[in-house]
């Protein structure tokens, strides 16, 4: 081949790569970073979209519940925003004793003690933690939940009850490029459900629509159940939720903060992530994608994680598939096919299943089962567990993919047995995935590699569909 060199992401180290000449390197731009965060922040919550200001919301006597996104995400921006929202918040005469901090996780863990020190920041954890004021949501815990009914759509209203019975509900929140909603946001709706209300939007018929496979967030149909929902429990409560949103670049660098209501709040958001989250790129043959040590939920040592690495990015486009029918995908990763049981103790049970199966979908059928399996209940309750549910979700996930592309090969794998149960090819290296890859697609393929995709910063690809003949 006669080509270049690319350094791509391979597990905790970057290594190099031969790719043909012409071959599209699509990587994250980080922005210009906002000088004063804080003083954005301020300038959000006295012109917040949609919405009076905090101040004016914020009253005596009020029990004010704040959600934040869990620890899956950098910790910097919640500890510029959660300050400044309790200082405004007592300011105004609500007591420190009626706020709680709860942490939106949906299916995730529930975090430790030290994993949300760190998140929050000393001076909130100091401040509420020893009182109980920090927590983690329960997706199951039927006395900490309120059913709220059902959307029309038949999406299960089903949420944290302390939130959602708060005199003022607060969420703090990240806009990022993602394949769950194009853009996220409106993190209540996810992270404070119950399990029966995230399986009825999460199942494979949402999760695999036309109209969910894809990055457009205006279009999306997961994204408008997600409008959908926020808007049942605001009708429902008879409150709205103020959302404070950031959006910005790698490692929890903010351009931009954003504060109101939703649906209002969220196109000056998007307008900002655009301008750097969309990346232009023709539909390639072969995709190639770099997977660094840990992303997403976890270490990339788990195969269900390392396979979400390749299963996603191609989900997130604009304009046309990123990847065309019967290509290509070559994931990097040394992943060594290991499940950390405490953590994540059905993922090799739902693998398994799946091993049994013709078709992702009909994985369906064990949910139930799964789902209410006391021993992983017990650690999922416990805290440090993943509810059982979750496997499931990733596995739909990566439908998509594995129905389009003609081959997803993970190169450099120390366990092929792992991938090949996953519907994967395993290759020793790059160079034997890519001599795969030629023998589907053909000789000069249209070659797209997404070096830093998980190390850097999640983006969309904008596919240059080709001129007419």
């Amino acid at each position: 081949m006669t080509g270049k060199t690319v350094d791509i992401d391979f597990g905790p180290e970057r290594i190099p790569i031969d790719v043909p000449e012409s071959a599209v390197i699509a990587e994250f731009q980080d922005p210009e970073s906002l000088s004063s965060p804080a003083r954005a922040l301020a300038d959000a919550l006295v012109r917040p979209h949609g919405a009076p200001p905090l101040a004016e919301l914020a009253k005596p006597g009020m029990k004010v519940a704040i959600g934040f996104d869990d620890p899956t995400r950098p910790p910097h921006p919640w500890h510029v925003i959660l300050p400044e929202v309790v200082e405004l918040l007592l300011a105004q005469g609500v007591s420190r004793e009626d706020i709680v901090f709860i942490c939106a996780n949906g299916n995730h863990k529930k975090w430790s003690e030290a994993e949300l020190r760190a998140f929050v920041g000393e001076e909130i954890f100091n401040g509420f933690w020893s009182t109980g004021q920090i927590v983690n949501h329960d997706c199951v815990e039927p006395p900490g939940l309120k059913h709220l009914g059902e959307t029309p759509s038949g999406c299960v209203v089903e949420h944290n009850r302390r939130f959602v019975e708060a005199d003022l509900m607060i969420y703090v929140g990240q806009v990022m490029a993602h394949t769950w909603g194009g853009y996220t946001g409106t993190g209540a709706v996810i992270g404070m459900a119950s399990t029966r209300s995230i399986l009825s939007h999460h199942n494979h018929g949402v999760v695999n629509h036309p109209r969910t496979a894809m990055g457009d967030h205006r279009r999306m149909y997961f994204r408008g159940l997600k409008a959908e929902i926020n808007a049942h429990i605001e009708q429902s409560t008879g409150k709205r939720i103020f959302y404070i949103n950031w959006v910005g670049g790698s490692g929890g660098r903010m351009t931009g903060i954003f504060a109101g209501y939703s649906p209002e709040v969220e196109p000056p958001a998007w307008e900002a992530a655009d301008r750097y989250s969309v990346i232009e790129v023709p539909q390639a043959d072969v995709l190639v994608i770099g997977l660094c040590e840990r992303f997403a939920y976890g270490n990339a040592d788990n195969p269900l994680i390392a396979a979400i690495g390749v299963a996603y990015p191609p989900r997130v486009w604009l304009g046309d598939h990123v990847l065309r029918p019967g290509g290509v995908v070559i994931g990097m990763t040394p992943s060594t096919g290991e499940i950390d049981t405490e953590t994540y103790p059905s993922y090799q049970e739902v693998i398994d299943l799946y091993a049994d199966h013709h078709e992702i979908h009909e994985l369906a059928r064990h949910q139930d089962a799964i789902a209410t399996r006391p021993e992983y209940l017990e650690r999922y309750t416990k805290g440090g567990a993943y509810h059982p549910i979750h496997p499931f979700w990733l596995l739909y996930a990566c439908d998509y993919v594995l129905s389009r592309a003609g081959a997803v090969i993970m190169a450099g794998t120390r366990n092929p047995g792992a991938f090949r149960k996953l519907g994967m090819h395993p290759a020793r290296a790059f160079d034997a995935a890519w001599k795969r890859a030629e023998t589907i697609v053909g000789p000069n393929p249209v070659t797209v590699v997404a070096p830093t995709y998980w190390s850097r910063r999640i983006f969309k690809f904008a596919v240059k569909c080709p001129e007419p003949a």
